[in-house]
């Protein structure tokens, strides 16, 4: 399989199904790293890892990755890997108790080339045999929580898979399971085959063959979060523009507000923040806009030998114990990560407490239940029924 990205990548399929030039206007920009996803690769190497050893395989590229990236293992991530073997081999063994050659198949490099141009993907983990097959995907990050119901990557994935195998095994439906162990997250959806060929046929192929071309519209939602142009999309600020230009002339009516602003609130807090960063960076490049200009920001002085600053304070009569701060306990997160999660919570078991949250106003299908002011007020009343 070719070692560069595709254009039409599986994991970015969300976006380029509900906004065909996205990808082809992601692809002219440079591929960016960063602490989170270094801390994933090399996550997904032990997970990797875990299994191969259990196949008896070789871990060669795995403990490469092992090395490279060691300073952001933890004993959280331990526990996270664990928890995704125990669940691979679960279902593993669910599929070899009902079909004795029932396989496992990890790091799977996928064709994905008829269904996506010149598309390919690797699924973390496969288990085939007749009848069934199954395909998983470990998620390390926690700052979104990823639904397995019709998943496009999971799809993408299960498609490639299903070609693979489908002369040797006779697979009539697929299961995709979603592991996100930090936010302590399994979710799980099952589609028929045929069903899956429907929707290749009639959504993927098609859209993605005009994605391919960087054609079709815009289109804004909830995909736009993880768009790497957002900060210069144009359909985002129409929207905008087309926000102030309808509904009441002076305010904000509640139909207007549910249906016009509040979908796409946390859309426009992104792309402001974004188009900030953007239109800095133009200007640093040299690139003038006009009215604007580039100034020193607020500056915070800093202390360049603190030891010997301390000294001096000492010996001028300040006492020691003035000069620094009280001890700070670290986060919750971070102490997890120190001893990882399982042994935390043992650990804390009767020592932390979590306090309610802060009202929010969310769509109506969150699956958090409805603010109930009058549950909170009474929540540590004792009544008494006699």
């Amino acid at each position: 399989m070719p070692s560069t990205h595709a254009i039409l990548s599986p994991s970015g399929a969300v976006k380029w199904l509900n906004c065909s030039p996205s990808a082809v206007l992601e692809a002219a920009l440079p591929d960016s790293s960063s602490d989170y996803t270094r801390e994933g690769t090399l996550a997904h190497a032990y997970c990797a890892k875990a299994l191969k050893t259990y196949l008896k395989q070789s871990t060669e590229s795995e403990d490469k990755e092992i090395e490279e990236y060691s300073e952001y293992h933890t004993a959280e991530m331990d526990d996270c890997v664990e928890t995704y073997k125990q669940i691979v081999l679960d279902e593993f063994m669910s599929a070899k108790h009902k079909a004795s050659d029932a396989k496992l198949h990890v790091e799977r490099q996928l064709d994905l080339t008829r269904y996506i141009p010149h598309s390919f993907g690797t699924s973390d983990c496969v288990i085939i045999s007749d009848e069934e097959m199954v395909v998983l995907d470990f998620k390390y990050g926690k700052g979104v929580e990823v639904d397995a119901t019709n998943n496009p990557q999971m799809m993408i994935y299960a498609l490639g898979a299903y070609d693979e195998f489908s002369l040797d095994y006779d697979i009539e439906k697929i299961k995709m399971i979603i592991v996100q162990p930090r936010l302590n997250h399994v979710s799980s959806f099952e589609l028929q085959t045929v069903d899956l060929v429907k929707w290749a046929a009639e959504v993927l192929i098609p859209r993605a063959a005009i994605a391919f071309q960087g054609e079709g519209e815009q289109n804004v939602g909830s995909w736009c979060r993880f768009c790497k142009v957002k900060s210069q999309c144009k359909k985002i600020a129409e929207l905008g523009s087309a926000m102030v230009n309808s509904g009441d002339k002076y305010k904000l009516d509640k139909e207007f507000l549910s249906k016009q602003v509040l979908p796409f609130l946390s859309t426009f807090k992104a792309w402001i923040g974004e188009v900030e960063t953007f239109a800095l960076n133009q200007a640093l490049q040299g690139q003038k806009i006009d009215g604007y200009k580039v100034v020193e920001g607020r500056s915070i002085r800093k202390i360049t030998d603190t030891d010997k600053l301390v000294n001096k304070l000492i010996e001028s009569g300040i006492a020691e114990t003035e000069l620094y701060k009280p001890k700070e306990v670290r986060s919750l997160s971070d102490l997890e990560k120190l001893v990882g999660k399982k042994k935390f919570y043992g650990l804390s078991k009767g020592l932390i407490y979590k306090p309610n949250g802060k009202p929010t106003l969310v769509p109506v299908d969150d699956k958090r239940e409805e603010w109930n002011s009058a549950i909170v007020d009474f929540k540590d009343i004792d009544i008494d029924n006699n």
